[in-house]
């Protein structure tokens, strides 16, 4: 069979000949125009209009009148369709031999992969994370395993997680829940974040499993949320989805608002949360006859509150008490770093209505408004 690497070498020879002799010909450059077929139509240029105040002021108002909550539900849609549907429903009960494995297994910090599919029905974590073991945490052969107990009622294996590969190595790591001796759902158990899975116990009694979900982040830049779920017999359901940090630091490509807010667990039964956030208009915000401070941008909001949680039996939810908090749902999902602008105006519209009785945060707020009117559909628009 032929070298292919000769043949190729051989290729590139003639190729770079053929290029010294076309070098020597002396034919006259041409400096004609190419045919009109083969000139580039020069792309449009997007140039911003500049509304005019009154119709800046007229916007600002109709998004004010929109119903909010088609607004935060369209916001909350992509981060709840992840933390409804982040869970795979399972019903594998363990015989008693593999059950003694497995209380061995867990002992040991981890298990051989013939033993992880006789007790899960499976093993997805790949060669990378059981050939050598991972950084000589495990012995060769061997794929790593640790032990979340939620303090089961009956004993230290009524309730518990078990993690199937290094959550911050093997991307294919899988969490399974069990009641007993059974195995009643599983979830992705991949996270850089060592604190990823913690529990208390509810009014009712049955454990709530909270961890984080990363659904952004970069310099100067991050989002996480917190999953809430539950044991409710022999299942696991979704009771909550909280934002637990966002932040977006000015100036930055990726919006024009600075935000942030960071959610913190005070107690937990009932829950309640301490949410600390501000939200602030971009540093400098120069547009012609909107021309502001170069300073920093006004402050829009910038506060501290808790929030409650209440059980609600009937709809299976942990529910926010937002009747004694300075913070509401709304203004919540306008924290999401998401295109959500619309929402913010709305959520926010009573206090930026204010705000615009100071003549210099005005021009911000009109420079704000113009930049989302130029992005954005009318409002009722699709």
């Amino acid at each position: 069979m032929p070298n292919p690497f000769k043949i190729i070498s051989n290729a590139m020879c003639l190729v770079l000949l053929l290029g010294v002799l076309g070098c020597h010909h002396e034919s006259k450059p041409i400096h004609k125009k190419p045919p009109k077929k083969l000139v580039k139509a020069k792309a449009k240029e997007y140039v911003e209009v500049k509304y005019t105040e009154p119709q800046l002021i007229a916007f600002f108002d109709s998004v004010g009148r929109l119903p909010v909550e088609p607004l935060a539900n369209k916001a909350a849609f992509w981060a709840d369709s992840v933390f409804e549907n982040f869970t795979e429903p399972m019903s594998r009960v363990l015989s008693d031999a593999d059950f003694t494995l497995l209380k061995s297994c867990i002992r040991k910090g981890m298990i051989k992969p013939v033993d992880a599919r006789s007790i899960f029905g499976e093993l997805k974590v790949d060669s990378t994370c059981t050939s050598k073991g991972l950084f000589d945490s495990v012995k060769k052969g061997n794929v790593y395993l640790q032990y979340y107990p939620f303090g089961g009622k009956k004993s230290k294996f009524d309730e518990f997680g078990i993690l199937v590969g290094d959550a911050g190595h093997c991307d294919s790591s899988e969490l399974y829940f069990f009641k007993g001796n059974k195995i009643i759902a599983k979830q992705s158990g991949y996270s850089r974040y060592t604190d990823n899975v913690q529990y208390f116990k509810n009014v009712d009694g049955e454990s709530i499993v909270y961890r984080r979900m990363e659904f952004n982040e970069g310099s100067g830049i991050w989002w996480f949320n917190s999953f809430f779920y539950k044991y409710d017999g022999d299942k696991l359901i979704p009771v909550l989805n909280e934002l637990m940090n966002s932040n977006l630091l000015q100036p930055s490509p990726w919006g024009i608002r600075e935000i942030w807010l960071e959610s913190t667990i005070q107690h937990t039964n009932p829950l309640v949360m301490k949410f600390v956030y501000h939200q602030q208009f971009q540093d400098t915000a120069e547009y012609d006859h909107y021309v502001a401070d170069p300073k920093r941008g006004p402050m829009i909001v910038n506060d501290s509150t808790l929030v409650r949680y209440a059980w609600n039996a009937k709809t299976k939810k942990l529910e926010a008490q937002f009747e004694s908090s300075k913070i509401n749902r709304p203004q919540i999902l306008s924290c999401y770093l998401i295109d959500n602008e619309l929402l913010f105006i709305n959520a926010y519209h009573q206090r930026l209505k204010k705000m615009m009785l100071n003549k210099k945060k005005k021009r911000y707020i009109l420079h704000y408004l113009n930049n989302i009117k130029n992005y954005q559909n009318e409002p009722g628009e699709k």
